[in-house]
C-alpha cells in the first residue's frame, strides 16, 4: 500500500493544477511548450528524466483541438559530451471531459558550452525537430532552432531564447522568443519571471491583441542533488492568450 502514496499524491497534484484554469478566450495562441532553457545540460553519461505537467495547456487552438485539460509530457535526456545531450519528448493531452490526445514526439540536440553553469556568460543551441499531430502544431512536422544565451552574476540569472519554428511543408517561420530571470533566494530556493511569447509568422508578423504573451510567476527548490522541483503559474496578458495556467517540471538524474 505504501508504494502507492506517491502516485497518488501526484494524481491530486495533477488535480489541484486543473482547478487553476479558468475559462480562456477564443483564439489563444499556441505556444510549443513553457520552458526557458539555460546553459545546463546532464552530467555526461548520466540519463534524466523531467516530467512536464501542464493545467490549462490545451495544444493547437482550433477545431478538434484539445481544449480544458492537462498535457503531460515526459522528456528523457541523455549527454553524450560535456557540451552535447540528446532528449525525446513525449507529450499526451487529457481533456476534463475524459478524452485523451497523444501528441506525437520531438526530438531535441542540445549544444552548449561547456561548464555554463559556473560561467557569468554561456551560450548555445538547441535543434529541434518534431512530429505532432494538427491539434497541438499548426504542421504536422516543424523544426525549432533555439539559440541560448544564460547571463549570470551573484544570486541573479537572466535567460534568453529567441527561438523560431519552422513549420515544414506549411507556412513560413514563426518568432516564438521567451524569457526568464531568476533570483537565488536560499540556499535550494529560486524565484523568477518567464515571458513567453508569439509573435506569428516573420513575414507577416500580428497585431498586438494577435500576439501570444504569457507571464508566470516560478519558484525552484533543489531538493537533492538528482531531483528538482519546478513550480510556476501563468497569467495572459493579451487576449489571444491563455488567462491562467499552472505548471509543474519534476527533473531526476539517475
Amino acid at each position: 500500500m505504501g508504494g502507492d502514496r506517491p502516485g497518488r499524491a501526484m494524481k491530486r497534484l495533477a488535480l489541484a493544477l486543473a482547478a487553476l484554469l479558468l475559462a480562456s478566450p477564443a483564439g489563444a495562441a499556441g505556444f510549443d511548450e513553457f520552458q526557458v532553457y539555460d546553459g545546463r545540460i546532464a552530467e555526461q553519461g548520466v540519463p534524466d528524466i523531467n516530467i512536464h505537467f501542464n493545467a490549462g495547456r490545451r495544444g493547437r487552438l482550433g477545431d478538434g483541438a484539445p481544449r480544458n485539460g492537462l498535457l503531460a509530457t515526459a522528456e528523457l535526456g541523455f549527454a553524450t559530451a560535456p557540451w552535447h545531450e540528446v532528449a525525446l519528448l513525449l507529450p499526451v493531452a487529457r481533456e476534463f471531459s475524459g478524452d485523451t490526445y497523444g501528441g506525437g514526439f520531438k526530438l531535441r540536440n542540445s549544444f552548449i558550452s561547456p561548464g555554463a553553469d559556473t560561467r557569468p556568460f554561456a551560450y548555445g543551441m538547441d535543434i529541434e525537430i518534431g512530429h505532432q499531430s494538427t491539434r497541438f502544431a499548426e504542421s504536422n512536422l516543424a523544426l525549432t532552432l533555439r539559440p541560448i544565451i544564460d547571463m549570470r552574476s551573484g544570486p541573479w540569472q537572466l535567460i534568453l531564447n529567441p527561438s523560431v519554428v519552422f513549420p515544414l511543408g506549411q507556412g513560413g517561420p514563426v518568432f516564438v522568443p521567451s524569457v526568464r530571470g531568476v533570483r537565488q533566494v536560499a540556499p535550494i530556493v529560486w524565484l523568477g519571471l518567464e515571458h513567453y511569447m508569439d509573435f506569428g509568422r516573420i513575414s507577416r508578423g500580428e497585431g498586438l491583441p494577435q500576439q501570444g504573451h504569457q507571464l508566470f510567476v516560478t519558484t525552484d527548490i533543489k531538493i537533492s542533488n538528482r531531483f528538482a522541483v519546478h513550480f510556476g503559474l501563468g497569467h495572459g496578458l493579451t487576449h489571444a492568450s491563455d488567462r491562467w495556467l499552472g505548471k509543474v517540471i519534476l527533473s531526476v538524474d539517475f
